[in-house]
Protein backbone atom coordinates (compact mmCIF):
# COMPACT_ATOMS: atom_id res chain seq x y z
CA UNK A 1 0.00 0.00 0.00
CA UNK A 2 3.34 2.08 0.53
CA UNK A 3 4.35 1.84 -2.60
CA UNK A 4 1.52 2.07 -4.74
CA UNK A 5 0.76 5.94 -2.77
CA UNK A 6 4.24 6.68 -3.47
CA UNK A 7 4.07 5.46 -7.04
CA UNK A 8 0.57 8.11 -7.24
CA UNK A 9 2.65 10.87 -5.92
CA UNK A 10 5.28 10.58 -8.19
CA UNK A 11 3.00 10.06 -11.37
CA UNK A 12 1.22 13.21 -9.90
CA UNK A 13 4.23 15.34 -9.62
CA UNK A 14 5.57 14.38 -13.11
CA UNK A 15 2.31 15.03 -14.44
CA UNK A 16 2.21 18.62 -13.13
CA UNK A 17 6.08 19.33 -14.36
CA UNK A 18 4.88 18.13 -18.11
CA UNK A 19 2.58 21.46 -18.52
CA UNK A 20 2.40 24.47 -16.07
CA UNK A 21 -0.33 27.13 -16.95
CA UNK A 22 0.45 31.09 -17.50
CA UNK A 23 -1.77 34.42 -17.58
CA UNK A 24 -0.87 37.90 -18.45
CA UNK A 25 -3.37 40.10 -16.98
CA UNK A 26 -3.35 44.00 -17.93
CA UNK A 27 -5.44 44.74 -15.11
CA UNK A 28 -2.54 42.80 -12.34
CA UNK A 29 0.57 43.88 -14.18
CA UNK A 30 2.49 46.74 -13.49
CA UNK A 31 2.59 47.69 -16.40
CA UNK A 32 1.20 51.56 -16.10
CA UNK A 33 -1.99 52.79 -17.66
CA UNK A 34 -1.01 55.09 -20.91
CA UNK A 35 2.54 52.95 -21.75
CA UNK A 36 2.36 52.70 -25.57
CA UNK A 37 3.40 50.66 -27.91
CA UNK A 38 4.44 51.65 -31.41
CA UNK A 39 6.63 49.33 -34.20
CA UNK A 40 9.81 50.59 -32.61
CA UNK A 41 9.06 50.51 -28.98
CA UNK A 42 7.21 46.86 -28.57
CA UNK A 43 6.18 45.74 -24.68
CA UNK A 44 8.07 42.98 -23.14
CA UNK A 45 6.69 41.33 -20.26
CA UNK A 46 8.63 38.60 -18.56
CA UNK A 47 6.36 36.23 -17.02
CA UNK A 48 7.61 34.45 -13.71
CA UNK A 49 8.37 30.63 -14.76
CA UNK A 50 8.21 30.43 -18.24
CA UNK A 51 9.91 33.86 -19.83
CA UNK A 52 9.31 36.88 -21.76
CA UNK A 53 5.86 37.32 -24.20
CA UNK A 54 6.52 40.43 -26.32
CA UNK A 55 3.83 42.33 -28.10
CA UNK A 56 4.41 44.32 -31.21
CA UNK A 57 1.80 46.51 -33.28
CA UNK A 58 1.80 45.70 -37.01
CA UNK A 59 2.90 48.87 -39.48
CA UNK A 60 2.64 52.12 -38.11
CA UNK A 61 -0.12 50.99 -35.83
CA UNK A 62 -0.22 52.61 -31.92
CA UNK A 63 -2.06 50.77 -29.09
CA UNK A 64 -2.10 51.49 -25.59
CA UNK A 65 -2.91 50.33 -21.95
CA UNK A 66 -5.92 51.89 -21.02
CA UNK A 67 -9.09 52.26 -19.06
CA UNK A 68 -11.87 52.33 -22.12
CA UNK A 69 -13.18 49.35 -22.46
CA UNK A 70 -15.30 46.93 -20.53
CA UNK A 71 -16.15 43.20 -20.59
CA UNK A 72 -19.82 43.72 -20.49
CA UNK A 73 -22.20 47.11 -20.75
CA UNK A 74 -22.54 48.54 -17.55
CA UNK A 75 -20.00 46.81 -15.42
CA UNK A 76 -16.85 48.06 -14.39
CA UNK A 77 -13.79 49.47 -16.60
CA UNK A 78 -10.61 47.06 -17.02
CA UNK A 79 -7.59 47.67 -17.79
CA UNK A 80 -6.69 46.22 -21.53
CA UNK A 81 -4.50 47.14 -24.60
CA UNK A 82 -6.52 49.20 -26.32
CA UNK A 83 -7.18 48.66 -30.02
CA UNK A 84 -8.90 50.78 -32.53
CA UNK A 85 -10.71 48.84 -35.88
CA UNK A 86 -7.30 48.05 -38.26
CA UNK A 87 -5.34 47.99 -35.79
CA UNK A 88 -2.63 44.53 -35.54
CA UNK A 89 -1.40 43.34 -32.32
CA UNK A 90 1.68 40.57 -32.70
CA UNK A 91 2.25 38.41 -29.55
CA UNK A 92 5.19 36.27 -29.56
CA UNK A 93 5.97 33.76 -27.19
CA UNK A 94 9.88 33.64 -26.53
CA UNK A 95 10.11 30.79 -23.76
CA UNK A 96 8.67 27.32 -24.53
CA UNK A 97 6.43 26.11 -26.82
CA UNK A 98 3.04 27.68 -25.93
CA UNK A 99 -0.21 25.78 -26.17
CA UNK A 100 -4.06 26.09 -25.54
CA UNK A 101 -3.29 30.22 -25.97
CA UNK A 102 -6.42 31.91 -25.00
CA UNK A 103 -7.12 36.17 -25.62
CA UNK A 104 -9.54 37.13 -23.15
CA UNK A 105 -10.82 40.26 -24.99
CA UNK A 106 -12.52 43.60 -23.16
CA UNK A 107 -15.36 45.93 -25.13
CA UNK A 108 -15.91 44.00 -28.37
CA UNK A 109 -19.67 44.87 -30.12
CA UNK A 110 -19.98 42.48 -32.11
CA UNK A 111 -22.26 44.78 -34.38
CA UNK A 112 -19.28 46.90 -34.84
CA UNK A 113 -15.82 44.97 -34.52
CA UNK A 114 -15.16 41.28 -34.88
CA UNK A 115 -11.77 40.02 -34.04
CA UNK A 116 -9.43 37.98 -35.88
CA UNK A 117 -6.84 35.48 -34.18
CA UNK A 118 -4.64 33.78 -35.98
CA UNK A 119 -1.49 31.77 -35.38
CA UNK A 120 1.65 33.41 -37.83
CA UNK A 121 4.28 31.37 -37.05
CA UNK A 122 5.08 28.69 -34.38
CA UNK A 123 5.20 31.21 -31.28
CA UNK A 124 4.05 33.90 -32.58
CA UNK A 125 -0.11 34.99 -32.78
CA UNK A 126 -1.53 38.31 -34.63
CA UNK A 127 -4.33 39.84 -32.97
CA UNK A 128 -6.78 42.37 -35.30
CA UNK A 129 -9.76 44.04 -34.67
CA UNK A 130 -11.67 44.65 -37.45
CA UNK A 131 -14.49 47.46 -38.05
CA UNK A 132 -17.74 45.50 -39.50
CA UNK A 133 -18.64 47.81 -42.73
CA UNK A 134 -19.76 51.20 -42.15
CA UNK A 135 -20.02 51.09 -38.91
CA UNK A 136 -18.48 52.80 -35.69
CA UNK A 137 -16.48 51.09 -33.89
CA UNK A 138 -14.36 52.17 -30.54
CA UNK A 139 -12.45 48.87 -31.09
CA UNK A 140 -11.22 46.59 -28.48
CA UNK A 141 -9.00 45.47 -25.65
CA UNK A 142 -6.68 42.92 -24.80
CA UNK A 143 -7.42 42.21 -21.28
CA UNK A 144 -5.58 39.26 -20.70
CA UNK A 145 -3.87 36.14 -22.14
CA UNK A 146 -3.34 32.56 -20.74
CA UNK A 147 -1.90 29.50 -22.44
CA UNK A 148 0.24 26.36 -20.99
CA UNK A 149 3.44 25.45 -21.94
CA UNK A 150 5.89 21.93 -22.34
CA UNK A 151 8.95 22.80 -20.23
CA UNK A 152 12.38 21.86 -21.62
CA UNK A 153 12.83 18.18 -22.88
CA UNK A 154 15.32 17.69 -19.74
CA UNK A 155 12.35 18.34 -17.18
CA UNK A 156 10.43 15.83 -18.55
CA UNK A 157 13.46 13.13 -18.50
CA UNK A 158 14.09 14.12 -15.35
CA UNK A 159 10.37 12.58 -14.44
CA UNK A 160 10.42 10.05 -16.33
CA UNK A 161 14.13 8.51 -14.60
CA UNK A 162 11.58 9.27 -11.07
CA UNK A 163 8.81 7.15 -11.92
CA UNK A 164 11.71 4.37 -13.55
CA UNK A 165 13.59 4.58 -10.11
CA UNK A 166 10.27 4.03 -8.20
CA UNK A 167 9.40 1.50 -10.32
CA UNK A 168 12.63 -0.40 -10.45
CA UNK A 169 12.66 -0.22 -6.25
CA UNK A 170 9.18 -1.99 -5.98
CA UNK A 171 10.49 -4.67 -7.99
CA UNK A 172 13.40 -5.49 -5.70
Amino acid sequence: MKTKTLLIAAFSMAATALCQAFTIDFNALVVPVGTTITSSTPLTINVDGYGPVRFEVGGTDVVQVGTTHSNDPGTSIVNSLEMDGGDTVVVTFLGPEALNVDFDIAGINPSEEAVQITQSALRTYEFQVNTIANEGSNGAGIAAVSWTSVPEPSSAVLGAIGACAILLRRRR
